[in-house]
């Protein structure tokens, strides 16, 4: 079965709430949106595979929206197209090939690919990816809360708890480490059964993050993990850091592919490896990275690049069908004014948890009245 047409379609969707980490807002700071690229896939038998990206322009490796769909659409529709839809690890490898160490163009056209192979053979796509880790196809979750101040993330654990929320991602490494400690105890207030991780997105030197991580596992009452303290191409840091602390390390920023898992695991930088489908380059690269980790002895954590609709599908897919994946995930939150999805309500979290659908693909509808408003190829 044959991909007979790929459009690409940047969007802009504002911003419901504001997510800060140390690296950058992860909105456009100028317009308060969140620019991502949508990828349409149809096969010849008139089925439609949907993808989605961040490109996270201030990460490593990110681009702009208008490269990235520039990539999608000069580079790789041209492999896509008239491509066999039952060999997509061919067309992976042929597109990275022609792009190199660019996995964000990459990772929307694999979520498109696999979501149009789901429908074809009507399978979910976590059944094209190994099947389901359990029989009720529930994910645990977390939620995750950006830099703050004290009283902000002290409602917004409140809120968390009231859906049922007792893990929490907090963003630090800003400016203020006193503030983001007393940030920590308020939610620990709130939340006396806390489980509570941080993540850094590289924000200390190595003597900062020890002395920091330290004072903020006091704060937490015992923190659960802490997420890339360091510069990303800094292992020997990485490493000592997880030789001086007591929480469990995540390497984020540092792991891409499974080369890296295995530089983590040879320098035994690391105690756990964060995949996103962003920085593998989709779903296939994902599972080869999961595959790799679990063979060093790694386990993984599912995050995510504050996708929209499609992207949290592909997110909550992969989840499922990853048992190395053993931490609750934030990978479902959404800070979009919209998900670009017809049914929301579906793709709901419970109680800090989710249950995957039986569909499909993805198993999602695409709301057309939104993606029409907010694509920025046609204004």
């Amino acid at each position: 079965m044959k991909v007979v047409d790929l459009e690409v379609i940047p969007v802009s969707v504002p911003e419901a709430t504001a997510y800060e980490t140390s690296l950058s807002l992860a909105s456009d700071q100028q317009t308060n949106t969140y620019d991502h690229v949508v990828v349409r896939i149809e096969g010849e038998n008139g089925a439609v595979g949907w993808g989605e990206v961040a490109p996270t322009p201030f990460w490593p490796r990110g681009l702009t929206q208008q490269s990235c769909a520039s990539l999608i659409e000069e580079q790789l529709k041209p492999i896509v197209v008239g491509s066999d839809l039952f060999r997509i690890p061919r067309t992976i490898e042929t597109m990275e090939r022609r792009i190199s160490d660019m996995p964000f163009p990459i990772c929307a056209v694999d979520i498109a690919l696999y979501d149009l192979l789901g429908k074809t053979v009507d399978r979910p796509v976590y059944d094209l990816l190994g099947g389901p880790k359990n029989a009720d196809r529930s994910i645990d979750l977390h939620y995750s809360i950006g830099i703050k101040s004290p009283e902000e993330m002290k409602e917004d654990a409140a809120n968390a708890l009231e859906s049922g929320y007792n893990a929490f991602k907090i963003k630090v490494g800003g400016d203020d480490p006193d503030s983001e400690r007393e940030a920590i105890a308020a939610v620990t207030d709130v939340v006396e059964d806390a489980k509570i991780r941080v993540d850094a997105n590289q924000g200390w030197m190595p003597d900062e993050a020890i002395r920091t991580i330290r004072m903020l596992d006091e704060a937490a009452n015992g923190l659960v993990l802490v997420e890339q303290p360091v510069a990303y191409d800094d292992l020997n840091g990485l490493r000592r850091v997880k030789e001086a602390v007591k929480p469990p390390i995540l390497a984020d920023e540092a792991c891409f592919s499974p080369r890296d898992v295995a530089a983590i695991a040879r320098q035994d930088a690391a105690d756990i490896v964060n995949i996103k489908l962003a920085k593998t380059g989709g779903l296939y690269n994902g599972r080869q990275v999961a595959t790799v980790a679990k063979a060093h002895g790694l386990t993984c954590f599912m995050g995510g690049m504050v996708e929209l609709g499609i992207g949290l599908a592909a997110n909550a897919h992969f989840t499922l069908a990853s048992p190395e994946i053993t931490y609750p995930t934030g990978a479902l939150n959404i800070h979009a004014a919209s998900s670009l999805l017809e049914d929301d309500a579906q793709w709901s979290a419970t109680d800090g948890e989710f249950s995957v659908p039986n569909k499909p693909g993805l198993g999602i509808e695409i709301d057309h009245n939104a993606l029409s408003k907010y694509r920025t190829d046609e204004k």
